[in-house]
């Protein structure tokens, strides 16, 4: 039995010692060991890591802060998205064994950056359909961006090696340049792209009105109208572009002729130009304009040249404004202020003797009136004495066969009116004042306390034509005898070819010849109605007239007759 025991224990001891160094050997733990990474890839794409010993479920893996799904491929491999969500393009690449919460991969890993390769052309136009080839794009349009000289592009389609873009309209300069964003990474392209030149093809009017649409075709316009610039006869315009085609608001002016003759588009610093004869059949147009300035007078012509005294109302009530001198010039057709004449205070009334001399009756601020005489061929001002009083207002004055006439008037005083009768003749030979019969001008309206009205008068052969303005109108013919010898039922407007032309009441589009009474119907409303403002120079029919257009604000027009409406009146 001893020794059967001693077998046993013996054999005890030997199953307990292999059964302790079995025991020890489970427990002996590997630590996993990195094999190989990639140390650059794609958003959303995935890389292969390579670990020996690893066990599944834990490792851990992150880009930066950002964990991504570990997918294991095999005992040897993991599979990881590198995520959308990272940053940066260069976020350290982190994995984790759980085993022993030890980083066995600390690594900077780099998104591939993108690469542009070709254009689908080098030339191009606005809303085209544009493709950019490379490398490393994306597959979703949310991760990248296209500019064009730094304006975002409208992304069509994506791959990793083309992207498809609308060119955007916000283009200044021709030469344009590609740069994209993806990968988190910004790539600027060097090949070269040009903007594709506008053009005009044609107009599709063979007539057009002032204010009307003139339609023109043609190539590469930008359909941004900030962008874009058109101009008929040299006058910016509105207009209205899509990429082949150009609805443009004709402008009032300034026109040299009653015709358009070029079109031009500008874009992106690029300019065509298009020659045409486009009839305008309007029966006025704007040769000039005036901006913020002031007229209460007639024009006055010497020398072939038209003359007119402007202000500028200083906001104030007190009649006290600074007056210049423009003149008119046949050859430009435009305005211009002469430093030869200027005047503080009001300019009450003007009138002219159809040779050199203006008469101005000026009113002070003290309500003072004073009359003096300007020499336009000098550019001299002379006072002339009042021997009867500086008080009287709105009497009416013209100049006739080198005598300046003042007719009548009124006296205010101390709230009380008092209208003046008397008529005086200024003789400019002698320098001296004479008082006219009753008699004389006994047909011309009567003043009341308002005054005697204002007057509009021209010179035809050695006769006078007169029109009063006072409540009504009233015009006459005078002959150097000063004898009335025809009231006339018209508003007289101006000369031309020994014609005399005017407007019935009621009728401010209606032309008549005074002589004939035959009538041309205008196609520009009440045109007539600036009856004072008529002058003609160099054989053109000129009138002046306030006016408001989106073109010109608060200006003064100057506007030029067609001469071919006269003919048969």
């Amino acid at each position: 039995m001893t020794t059967l025991a001693r077998t046993f224990s013996i054999i005890f001891i030997l199953i307990s010692t292999i059964l302790i160094s079995c025991s020890s050997e489970e427990t002996k733990y590997i630590p996993p060991t990195l094999v190989n990474f990639p140390e650059s890839g794609l958003l959303g794409q995935p890389i292969v890591i390579e670990i020996k010993n690893f066990e599944i479920g834990k490792l851990q893996v992150f880009f930066d802060l950002e964990e991504a799904q570990v997918n294991y491929v095999s005992d040897k491999e993991i599979m990881v998205i590198v995520p959308r969500t990272i940053k940066t393009n260069t976020p350290i690449l982190k994995v984790i064994d759980l085993n022993e919460n030890k980083t066995i991969l600390n690594q900077t890993f780099s998104l591939k950056k993108p690469t542009i390769s070709k254009y689908s052309s080098d030339k191009i136009t606005f809303n085209e359909t544009f493709t950019i080839y490379g490398e490393n794009f994306d597959l979703l349009k949310d991760f990248i961006t296209v500019s064009v000289n730094n304006e975002k592009a409208i992304i069509k389609n994506v791959d990793y090696n083309k992207i498809e873009i609308e060119i955007p309209n916000k283009i200044k300069t021709a030469n344009l340049e590609i740069k994209v964003t993806a990968q988190l990474q910004e790539v600027a392209s060097t090949l070269p792209l040009l903007l594709d030149s506008p053009m005009i093809s044609g107009i599709n009017n063979s007539s057009t009105w002032l204010g009307g649409q003139l339609i023109v075709f043609g190539e590469n316009f930008n359909p941004n109208l900030d962008f874009g610039e058109v101009f008929i006869n040299d006058i910016p315009c509105y207009f209205i572009a899509s990429n082949n085609k150009l609805s443009i608001d004709v402008p009032p002016g300034p026109h040299k002729d009653f015709k358009i003759t070029n079109v031009k588009y500008k874009t992106a610093g690029l300019t065509t130009t298009f020659d045409c004869d486009v009839p305008i059949l309007n029966d006025v147009i704007m040769v000039d304009y005036l901006k913020d300035i002031n007229i209460q007078h007639s024009v006055i012509v010497y020398n072939n040249k038209a003359y007119q005294f402007k202000f500028k109302n200083k906001a104030s009530y007190d009649f006290n404004f600074n007056y210049s001198l423009l003149e008119f010039s046949p050859t430009t057709e435009k305005w211009t202020e002469l430093s030869s004449f200027s005047y503080t205070g009001y300019l009450s009334k003007i009138a002219f003797d159809g040779k050199k001399t203006v008469y101005l009756y000026k009113k002070s601020t003290a309500g003072n009136y004073s009359l003096s005489k300007f020499d336009l061929s000098t550019m001299v001002e002379t006072p002339i004495s009042l021997p009867f009083g500086n008080k009287i207002d709105n009497p009416i004055l013209f100049a006739y066969q080198n005598n300046f006439y003042f007719i009548g008037g009124v006296v205010h005083n101390n709230g009380t009116s008092t209208v003046i009768k008397q008529k005086h003749q200024y003789s400019e030979s002698t320098n001296s004042w004479k008082t006219l019969p009753a008699s004389t001008f006994s047909t011309f309206p009567s003043c009341d306390t308002s005054g005697c009205g204002e007057c509009k008068y021209f010179f035809v052969g050695n006769d006078i034509y007169i029109t009063i303005f006072t409540g009504n109108y009233k015009s006459y013919k005078i002959n150097p005898n000063l004898d009335v010898i025809a009231n006339i039922p018209y508003a007289l407007l101006f000369e031309y070819s020994n014609k005399i032309f005017g407007l019935r009441p009621n009728s401010n589009n209606e032309l008549y010849n005074v002589n004939t009474n035959g009538y041309k119907i205008l196609d520009y409303t009440s045109v007539l109605a600036y009856g004072s403002s008529f002058f003609t120079v160099n054989n053109e029919i000129y009138f002046t007239r306030n006016s408001w257009t989106v073109y010109h604000q608060n200006t003064l027009f100057t506007q030029k007759l067609r001469k071919e409406i006269l003919n048969g009146l």
